[in-house]
């Protein structure tokens, strides 16, 4: 069957254009000069598809799609707006009203057959023919009027509802107005309106009576609320009913009239953002009392209550969250007021948001004055931002700055940890400080004694060395065998212990800052190539071998030459004291290039050892470890040559980091800076 387009226009042009355009495509056309025709033609023989005009004699188009879309016979019918005007609001309006789509005249072709048929080919409840008694002037004009009134009406309350926002500080009184403008457009014997917010130790009640008293009690009232509301939560009743009630209850009712059982109710659920809050219940003495349009008024209602209620319960949220947000501030600031180091905390800009009354006291500066300054005013940036560089890429990094106070020339230290975001953004600083007044002179006591000792011991050894010496050129070849143990005992523990003392006075001399230190651009293969030959009579006593791996054009570096030599023989010492015989030891380097950062030069030196044990790793470049640091059974260690290496790499600006694996070896790798004299 051939689609029926019925065109509502008073245009005789544009009925003749559309005509000529869809019978061309088989369809039917049909035609309407105004909307009171077009409502008579629609309600006897119902068409497939309305075009409709929006400015026409009688009743506009916006009235014509009012008048089908309230008829529950008519209300899918495909309907689609024209007009001259393009405008927005013609557009909103049209669509407002309940028009499928929306075309501009003068009309195009394939936007016309597009339209259509993309409307026609959805499948829709069929129209049902409506009586002409139904479809006089006058019938139609009153249900004009009567839409009107409505949409009126329903603009007022929701007005009215909106008005009631300014007690959103109020739950019992926001509950108790909008009983109050319910009972001005519903007829009701008994209403209540309850709210539940989920996580909330209390429900609200409103109770309103009006007209006359039912047999239906506060307590019977609450529960039959209480118990729709968790049916639509799908929750045990108890957790409804075991919640505080908190009661506001008004009433119209005066003297003592004869209480009537219920007839009738109506029940519609608050809720919003796909949250149940609660329930109105609306009851009458009187069997069916309420109506369709009742229902209908209440959902409205209930629907502009559930945002506002939605709204109470963010703004409840919000309170909560801010009062434990104060609260946790109060603890923490109490905490950081009384704990035992300094405290800095800043911004990703390292401007400071917060500095405890100890911070102030350490840097010498007056209370509160700390606060949005840069950190950089009170910590070196120079000794700061190179240990920050050296961390760029690390997970969470931490380190530690040891400087003086700008103002009251005290010793400080400070513990630095980065504040991530999962997003790697850097969100601020924590800094701890600690005057280490104390602990520094303790330290150069300390070290001061160990020189001492270690002077002290140095000439006795000499003299111990030599007259080893001495045994040796004159007694050794005449002397019995055991005689000659004890000499070569005697002269490997002596080379042992000298070799401990040269290793004290180094570390010492180093954090009493008596080094010799004197950065100069260098060869960095030739130097490495000096620890190789310094160390290959070593090497071959016990089958090891040698090899070097270091990349072309290296550029040259800036450091301190000759500890860089002293960092790499003994490394190279190491990794041939604690390998298998008949293994390689490899000494390498190579440029190391980072995204945002300047490149530097990177010196390793691997072997084929046992490895490191893991519990072992993080604390072997402290003073003083086990002498079995490497392996549960190899060559002993004092425990300093590590230690003395990464003081001399940081010395050099650079960092120093070990990479094991267990019967895989070991990869000790330090990095140097690149000297501004290379190309």
């Amino acid at each position: 069957m051939e689609p029926r387009i019925l065109v509502v226009d008073d245009s005789p042009f544009i009925h003749e254009l559309v005509k000529d355009i869809l019978t061309k495509e088989g369809y039917k056309v049909e035609r309407a000069m105004n909307g009171h025709e077009a409502m008579v033609s629609i309600g006897e023989n119902p068409p497939s598809l309305v075009l409709l005009d929006i400015i026409m004699p009688e009743m506009s188009g916006y009235q014509v799609c009012r008048l089908i879309r309230s008829d529950d016979r008519l209300k899918d019918l495909p309907i689609v707006m024209m007009t001259a005007k393009d405008t927005q609001k013609d557009r909103f309006w049209g669509l407002e009203v309940g028009a499928d789509a929306y075309i501009t005249k003068p009309i195009e072709e394939k936007d016309l057959l597009d339209t259509l048929s993309s409307l026609l080919e959805e499948t829709r409840v069929p129209a049902v023919p409506v009586s002409r008694e139904e479809l006089t002037s006058e019938t139609l004009k009153g249900r004009a009027d009567d839409i009107l009134e409505r949409k009126l009406m329903e603009l007022t309350i929701i007005s009215e509802v909106g008005k009631l926002s300014s007690h959103l500080d109020r739950p019992d009184v926001l509950l108790q107005n909008t009983l109050q403008l319910i009972s001005k457009v519903i007829d009701f014997d008994l209403g209540a309106i309850l709210l539940a917010f989920q996580g909330s130790r209390t429900k609200t009640v409103a109770i309103r009576s009006r007209n006359v008293p039912l047999k239906l009690s506060k307590k019977q009232l609450i529960r039959k609320g209480s118990e729709t509301l968790s049916s639509e939560r799908g929750c045990p009743v108890n957790e409804i009913t075991s919640l505080d009630t908190e009661l506001v209850e008004d009433s119209e009712i005066q003297g003592r009239a004869s209480r009537k059982a219920v007839g009738s109710e109506l029940v519609v659920i608050l809720s919003s953002s796909g949250r149940v809050l609660g329930n109105i219940m609306l009851h009458s003495h009187r069997s069916n009392f309420f109506i369709a349009d009742d229902r209908a008024l209440i959902n409205m209602i209930g629907s502009q209550l559930s945002v506002l209620l939605d709204n109470l319960r963010l703004l409840r949220e919000r309170d909560d969250q801010l009062a434990d947000l104060e609260l946790e501030n109060s603890r923490v600031e109490a905490i950081l007021r009384n704990i035992g180091e300094g405290v800095i905390v800043t911004d990703w800009s390292y401007r400071i948001i917060h500095a405890n009354p100890l911070t102030h006291q350490l840097l010498g500066i007056e209370d509160d004055e700390l606060v949005g300054q840069v950190l950089f005013d009170h910590i070196p940036k120079e000794r700061f931002s190179i240990l920050e560089e050296q961390r760029i890429g690390q997970a969470n990094p931490q380190w530690s700055i040891r400087f003086l106070s700008k103002r009251g020339e005290t010793p400080l230290l400070a513990s630095v940890a980065v504040v991530d975001e999962e997003d790697e953004q850097t969100l601020g600083l924590i800094i701890l400080l600690r005057d280490v007044t104390s602990e520094r002179e303790l330290d150069r006591l300390k070290n001061k004694f160990l020189e001492n000792v270690s002077n002290h011991l140095r000439n006795p050894l000499t003299s111990l060395k030599g007259f080893s010496e001495l045994l040796r050129e004159e007694v050794y070849s005449g002397a019995q065998p055991r005689q000659k143990e004890y000499m070569d005992a005697i002269d490997v523990e002596s080379g042992k212990l000298s070799e401990i003392v040269d290793d004290l006075l180094s570390l010492t001399r180093i954090e009493l800052a008596d080094y010799r230190f004197s950065p100069e651009t260098f060869s960095l293969p030739d130097a490495l190539l000096t620890s190789i030959v310094n160390n290959q009579n070593a090497a071959q006593a016990r089958e090891i071998a040698l090899k070097a791996d270091v990349q072309d054009n290296m550029p040259k570096a800036f450091a301190d030459r000759d500890s860089v030599i002293d960092i790499t023989n003994r490394l190279i010492s190491n990794a041939i004291k604690f390998s298998p015989s008949k293994t390689v030891v490899t000494i390498g380097a190579k440029v190391k290039k980072r995204e945002g950062t300047d490149s530097q030069l990177e010196v390793f030196v691997r072997d084929e050892g046992p490895g490191v044990a893991k519990d072992r790793r993080d604390t072997i470049f402290e003073k003083y470890q086990s002498h079995h640091i490497f392996t549960d059974d190899g060559a002993d260690s004092v425990g300093l040559g590590l230690p003395i290496c990464r003081k001399l790499v940081e010395m050099n600006g650079g960092q120093i980091e070990l990479i094991s694996e267990a019967q895989k070896g070991s990869t000790f790798l330090f990095t140097l800076p690149v000297s501004s004299e290379s190309p």
